[in-house]
């Protein structure tokens, strides 16, 4: 199974939550296939029917006959075709089949591809994920030895039935054609491969939401610990997408009212080709200062460091505990050191 430790290394990069879309599919008879990329756990109505059926949380088609698309050995498959909400180099592939119990396919199987415009009949796809065994009611778990990025999937199943979500846990690959020189950008974004790479504690959320590109949901959708009951205090730290200097910061508690930190601090350091330990050395890029409910905040004339100084990893402290919605970091990025 997926541990914490990867999970906090590596984001979903299909998720809809960040863009990630079905975008067309063999068949989707029974449920749709836009259900793939929902982020949350899949869920069962005992005896919801409709129209076709038992409703399923998931992508089901139908039972396969002699109407599908078949393989070279002559295997009828189905087929559905996603996009990446973050382009990026994929770890590890979860084909969920959660709930369907005798309607799921007995194998899968993955490619991927990097295109700018539409998928044609020209697209070249590669290997992710070899034609693979599933488990019924299961999240089947496949590490990916591929490092090619993609920004489309697609996903086979054999010879048909329904896969409650796929995930595709990764790294982000930024386009930097996408970047006009001398432009800002937050440094931290997932979409620029920014993660949390480590927190004194996510009892309630983890601190991978904070650098999400969009903003927060609700108070499940931030980094939030649980209540200290000493003298400590919570802390987390980013791995920046791309290093570069600080020019504003944002520090949003959207959704907590009655719960975000009364203070914080926020490092920053700057190490290449390694994560931060306990020898790291941290500048203070904004002392400690007070936070409000419910909001972003911004801070320009408050940055101690100059634009001269670059970094890799962001720390911030909150004081004594409590939630964060997001975290921006604005800066200049410095693309050549983008590794």
């Amino acid at each position: 199974m997926i541990t914490d430790q990867f999970t906090r290394d590596f984001i979903n990069l299909l998720s809809g939550r960040i863009g990630g879309r079905a975008l067309s599919c063999s068949d989707q008879w029974f449920a749709e296939a836009s259900n793939l990329v929902n982020p949350n756990p899949p869920i069962f109505r005992q005896g919801h029917f409709v129209a076709t059926g038992q409703w399923m949380d998931g992508w089901e088609s139908r039972r396969s006959f002699r109407r599908r698309d078949r393989d070279q050995q002559g295997v009828d498959y189905d087929w559905c075709i996603l996009r990446l909400g973050i382009p990026g180099s994929i770890y590890i592939v979860d084909v969920e089949t959660t709930h369907f119990r005798g309607n799921a396919p007995e194998y899968a199987s993955l490619e991927g591809a990097w295109v700018e415009g539409p998928i044609n009949d020209d697209t070249e796809w590669f290997s992710l994920l070899p034609k693979s065994a599933l488990e019924a009611n299961a999240q089947n778990e496949f590490a990916v030895s591929e490092r090619r990025p993609c920004t489309h999937l697609r996903l086979k199943i054999f010879p048909d039935g329904g896969v409650a979500r796929l995930r595709t846990w990764g790294r982000a690959k930024p386009r930097r054609e996408h970047y006009v020189e001398g432009e800002l950008v937050d440094l931290a974004s997932a979409a620029l491969g920014g993660y949390g790479q480590q927190c004194s504690d996510q009892f309630y959320s983890s601190p991978h939401n904070l650098v999400l590109p969009h903003p927060g949901d609700n108070m499940g959708d931030g980094w939030e610990t649980r209540r200290r009951r000493d003298d400590g205090n919570d802390w987390c730290i980013l791995r920046l997408g791309v290093p570069g200097n600080i020019r504003k910061v944002i520090v949003d508690t959207a959704h907590f009212v009655g719960n975000y930190p009364d203070e914080f601090v926020l490092e920053a350091a700057c190490i290449e080709g390694r994560e931060t330990d306990e020898n790291t050395e941290w500048i203070t890029v904004i002392d400690r200062t007070p936070l409000g409910p419910d909001r972003a905040q911004v801070f320009i004339d408050q940055i101690l460091t100059s634009p001269e100084q670059t970094f890799t990893h962001m720390r911030l402290n909150i004081f004594p505990d409590g939630g964060v919605s997001r975290l921006r970091v604005i800066g200049l990025p410095e693309w050549e050191r983008l590794k």
